[in-house]
Order: C-alpha cells, then structure tokens, then sequence
C-alpha cells in the first residue's frame, strides 16, 4: 500500500494519529455479480439497540456512488496476518477484486468468501463533516464464520491518516 505524504503536518500529529488503533475492513457495495468495494479502516459502532456503525469513506472514492446508489454496503472483517488478501485489495480499484472470492451474503451484498465475517448494513444517514463521507449503517443481516483475530491497521504497517 502506498504511504500519504505527511510533511505538511506536524510530526508529533502524524506520530498520534497513527497510534490510534483501527482495524482494516473490506467495504462492499453492489453485489456479487457486480461488485465494488474498498478497504477501509475508520469504522466503529455507534449504537448497540439497534445495532449500528458508523464507517467514513474519502469524499473522491468511486466507491461512494455505488454506495449511494445502492444504499447498503458489507462491512468485512479480514483475518489477521492474511496478508496477500490485503494486498489483492489495497490494488487499484479497476483490477481490485479479479481473483477475489466473494459471495452473495446478506442484502444480496458481496462478502468475501476468505473474510472472518460481515455485518451487512442498510445506510440510515450519511453526513461529510470533512473530507470524508460519514455513512451510518443499521445491521440487517451477519454472516460470520467463526472466531479469529481481526487484520489491524498496525500489521499492514501504517495508519491511514486521511490525507489522499
């Protein structure tokens, strides 16, 4: 994965944004026959009845208008040290799932065949505070395979900060 440029920012800044601990998930839209997604890594619950979360995706992705237009999106868990799956996502977006396993999970929604699980969710409200699109999603529907640890920002080794 290619690192952002943080020279504009004050060192000690970039040094404590990148200590927050996130995971690294896979978002999908579409579905399993035309599917989209991106890797994400600002995502947490928000409410516990119903349960909901919350996952921020940078204003200019592509992803977002099949976010919008589908109003749904699955929220992939990936096992942690599966470093290849990584890597296959983290390509660009026009070759980013060829050779990627998915398949029809919840919502009709793309779940990777290789992930721990997803939480698929219906979008109840999207807001841009910032740079990044603020999508709030309730859970319709889980598909989980079992236990494990969950892929960490940490082990791909570097926080995304925001900045590209």
């Amino acid at each position: 994965m290619e690192h952002e440029d943080t020279s504009r920012l004050d060192p000690q800044l970039v040094e404590a944004l990148g200590s927050l601990p996130y995971g690294l998930y896979f978002l999908g839209v579409g579905s399993r026959e035309n599917p989209h997604g991106m890797l994400v890594s600002w995502v947490s619950q928000v409410s516990g009845d119903p349960p909901m979360l919350m996952a921020a995706v940078r204003h200019n992705r592509g992803t977002l208008q099949a976010l919008r237009e589908r109003g749904a999106f699955s929220l992939n868990l990936l096992p942690a040290g599966d470093s290849d799956l990584v890597r296959l996502l983290a390509r660009p977006a026009a070759g980013r799932l060829e050779g990627v396993a998915l398949e029809q999970g919840p919502l009709g929604l793309p779940v990777l065949v290789g992930g721990l699980g997803a939480l698929c969710c219906q979008v109840i409200e999207t807001f841009q505070p910032g740079d990044h699109v603020l999508l709030v999603g309730q859970v319709a529907g889980t598909l989980w395979r079992g236990n494990g640890e969950v892929y960490t920002a940490g082990q791909a080794g570097h926080a995304y900060l925001g900045l590209r």
